[in-house]
């Protein structure tokens, strides 16, 4: 197993406290598994791996090049900061031009940065009409030419050029005529155009061809847009509307909204949505597996004596005796206070146990009641990853998504890469 660290001046040293294990032949596998059906259906169809937020947390170095290493030549990120790091990134790993490698910002890109954009062969995200004319003006006064996407809104209200209605679909399409038609003489080198689903993750309760689907009303109006562009001979290179769910929903229920990339997410690092099997879609749980684990280590045994209680505001007391664990995590690390009660997972000599997590999670440590099993001082703890299940639960007792959980792991917790 290969120990690579988050930061430079973190040493890894013998011994655990705590670590995200990162299996990257997992991550590979999920990578597969969403990409092959689609391109069952939409061979042409190209993958944009979002690895943005430090890939999900994960680490964007190790993910970058496990997925460089299966093909992958398109990337996502959230920002320009991420962007450069990312090509800088993939300067280290290939000897490739930029070129070779596709990098898009999928949210908002300062026109000041126009140069920046440029020097780096990075894809903007243009917001609208007023943030396309602006990124222009700095492209031209800085006599370089940026390559740029066009969103739609159209019906995330987010960002985008609008797509509502008919009325706002024509003027975006006249807006976007004259970008596509004359924007690399102002600076701009129009490229791509997508859209992104609001509710493509839940919007089960219907079939996918249905008009009272966001989603497939969403769909409409983006290929509105697109036909409107197409008769005025305009075909943006890269048309993508599909995140993760849709990726695994649109390849069986509508091919064609494979277009010319999918953009994959949440669902490389083996989460996502557990469609009904009636939709007739896959279940993207049952076909991709968790890339990180977060474990540590138990570090102290005591009884709590009854009438006691643990912790901070002593929000859990004792009845009878009880055996507590102490472990070496907390919310500085991404395990959140809102995890008190929840289960993890002890490997013990006799086997693999669950015991609950008692009172306030602290800043830097919990604590566990372990009574009456055979947990033991250095005993190694699982808090997730060994299946889907368990981050979901915590999601759910955290009233988030495991996006945010995954996300919130800090620097503090050191990856190991396997």
């Amino acid at each position: 197993m290969n120990h690579i660290r988050l930061h430079e001046d973190f040493p890894m040293l013998p011994g655990l406290r705590a670590r995200a294990v990162i299996d990257t032949s997992a991550l590979i596998r999920n990578y597969h598994a969403l990409l092959d059906p689609v391109r069952e259906v939409s061979p042409h169809t190209q993958p944009i791996a979002v690895v943005k937020a430090d890939a999900y947390g994960h680490g964007i170095r190790p993910v970058v090049g496990a997925l460089y290493g299966e093909g992958c030549r398109f990337f996502a990120v959230a920002c320009l900061e991420e962007a450069v790091a990312l090509r800088r990134l993939l300067r280290e790993l290939t000897e490739e031009p930029d070129s070779a490698t596709e990098i898009l910002i999928l949210g908002y890109s300062a026109p000041e940065n126009a140069a920046i954009l440029a020097r780096h062969g990075i894809t903007a995200t243009l917001l609208s009409e007023d943030h396309a004319r602006r990124l222009q003006t700095f492209a031209k006064d800085a006599g370089v030419r940026v390559k740029v996407h066009a969103a739609l809104d159209t019906g995330m209200n987010r960002i985008g050029y609008p797509a509502h209605n008919e009325g706002e679909i024509s003027e975006t399409v006249e807006s976007l005529t004259d970008l596509f038609a004359g924007g690399e003489a102002a600076g701009l080198i129009p490229d791509g155009l997508f859209t992104h689903f609001a509710r493509a993750d839940e919007d089960y309760d219907t079939e996918m061809n249905t008009p009272d689907s966001l989603t497939m009303t969403q769909y409409a109006r983006y290929r509105k847009v697109l036909e409107g562009l197409n008769a005025r001979g305009i075909t943006p290179r890269v048309c993508h509307v599909c995140n993760s769910a849709a990726a695994i929903r649109f390849p069986y229920a509508l091919p064609e909204g494979c277009m010319d990339a999918v953009r994959l997410g949440i669902n490389l690092y083996g989460y996502g949505v557990n469609f009904p099997q009636e939709t007739g879609t896959t279940s993207p749980i049952a076909h991709t597996e968790p890339v990180m684990k977060l474990e540590t280590v138990v570090t102290h045994i005591h009884t709590l004596h009854p009438g006691e209680t643990v912790g901070y505001g002593g929000t859990f007391s004792a009845a009878s005796p009880r055996r507590l664990a102490t472990l070496p995590i907390g919310y500085a690390d991404g395990w959140i206070r809102d995890f008190s009660g929840a289960a993890v997972t002890f490997h013990t000599a006799d086997g693999d146990v669950t015991a609950p997590i008692v009172g306030r999670v602290c800043m830097d440590q919990c604590m566990a009641d372990v009574t009456d099993l055979p947990v033991d001082v250095s005993c190694r703890v699982t808090l997730f990853g060994q299946t889907s299940e368990e981050l979901e639960a915590l999601a759910k007792r955290a009233d988030t998504i495991t996006y945010e959980l995954l996300c919130l792991i800090t620097a503090r917790i050191p990856r190991v890469y396997s």
